[in-house]
């Protein structure tokens, strides 16, 4: 008896060691395939897209300055960047907030559409506006300001804190349908917490929330890896993805890249929030004698599907929003929907990437195309030697 529990107890231990020996084996499979992928596949056979690291300078979040990389996304989008000295990417190495008399200024203020990491750094509509208008013969340069995730209420203070720094004549405040419930609802993201948002009330914006510093998780650096990089930023592989198709989800009715259903429910606070930025936005460039332009975004997929504003273009509720808030409070508004809509009409060329809704080289064009013919027209007041040349008082 004692030699047979004796022999059960040895076959067990073997077992147990063979197990042990499968697993080790399995786990340094895993470690090889790994190491393989991160050092020689997504570098060299798929190379992922480079990241650019982020700062928080002068109370601005933004990127480390003097930084290059290829922006990817699958195998349709391979653009390079260039982060220059103040931290935007922008086909300007340097800004400098010193004027010279007989060159106009014009600022970009937006999210990652003024970003622009879709498109070769100096092929952004701001660069193209800059392009076409010299052309023209009116000597301009056009400051972009862009970046990722950032809502309406953010470029508020990237004009306070920022841009007028550099003493522009024009701002041109870029819009997308998923700036506005963004300014007053918190969206999960590394630096979300790095903007500035509203605080709304009843019928009434009560407070500014101050923005964050910016402050990296300690995981930060899984991020850079080059496998993180592939998976989830060139293909578009993300947790939410898996487990939206493991466990399902709620189903959402995208358009112009929001849920329609949800951001409509918010219609009155969108407004509340808009008038007060537009209001907010006006007196800032006021004290510093400088001009604001709005420009919108339009509703692209429905001008490809054929919809007209009947309940089918729903997104185009906000632009309607937009153009009669800048009408009462006497600001241009250059809404991109017609545009679009025309220029498919003669041209059937979409205007974004197929993996990747912001604008490609055709959108970026078009944008281009109407700030220029909007400034054409008043080049003469930028360059006539009216320019503010002495520096704004401190904010």
């Amino acid at each position: 008896m004692k030699r047979h529990c004796a022999g059960a107890t040895g076959e067990r231990a073997a077992s147990y060691r063979e197990l042990s020996l499968k697993l080790l084996l399995a786990c340094a499979s895993l470690l090889v395939f790994l190491l393989v992928c991160e050092l020689i596949v997504f570098r060299f056979v798929l190379p992922a897209t480079d990241l650019p690291e982020n700062a928080f300078a002068e109370g601005v979040i933004r990127y480390a300055p003097e930084q290059t990389g290829m922006f990817r996304v699958g195998d349709e989008i391979a653009a390079p960047y260039r982060i220059n000295k103040d931290g935007w990417n922008s086909g300007i190495s340097d800004y400098r907030e010193e004027r010279t008399p007989g060159i106009g200024r014009i600022a970009v203020i937006g999210d990652s559409y003024v970003e622009a990491f879709s498109v070769p750094f100096d092929a952004s509509f701001a660069e193209l506006t800059q392009k076409d208008l010299r052309a023209r013969g009116c000597p301009v340069e056009v400051y972009r300001f862009g970046i990722s995730g950032a809502p309406f209420s953010q470029y508020l203070h990237l004009l306070e804190r920022e841009v007028l720094d550099f003493r522009p004549d024009w701002v041109v405040v870029s819009l997308i349908h998923n700036d506005f419930t963004e300014s007053f609802e918190f969206k999960p993201g590394r630096y979300t917490s790095s903007f500035l948002k509203l605080s709304i009330n009843g019928e009434s914006v009560k407070r500014e929330i101050a923005p964050l510093p910016y402050d990296p998780s300690s995981w930060d650096w899984l991020r850079f890896t080059a496998t993180f990089r592939y998976l989830y930023y060139t293909e578009h592989l993300n947790f939410g993805l898996v487990r939206d198709l493991v466990f399902g989800a709620a189903p959402k009715n995208y358009q112009a890249n929001i849920d329609i259903d949800a951001t409509m429910r918010r219609l009155q606070n969108i407004r509340i929030a808009t008038d007060y930025l537009i209001g907010r936005m006006i007196a800032v460039a006021q004290a510093h004698r400088v001009k604001l332009l709005f420009l919108m975004d339009g509703d692209r997929q429905a001008i490809y599907d054929g919809a007209k504003d009947d309940g089918r273009a729903r997104p185009l509720a906000i632009n309607k929003l937009v153009g009669e808030l800048t009408a009462r409070h006497g600001v241009p508004f250059l809404d991109l929907h017609p545009h679009f809509a025309s220029d498919w009409r003669r041209h059937r060329v979409h205007f974004e990437h197929e993996k990747d809704w912001h604008w490609n080289a055709a959108g970026h064009r078009l944008a281009a195309d109407v700030l220029a013919d909007f400034f054409a027209p008043r080049c003469g007041e930028m360059t006539a030697g009216t320019a503010r040349l002495a520096k704004p008082e401190m904010h």
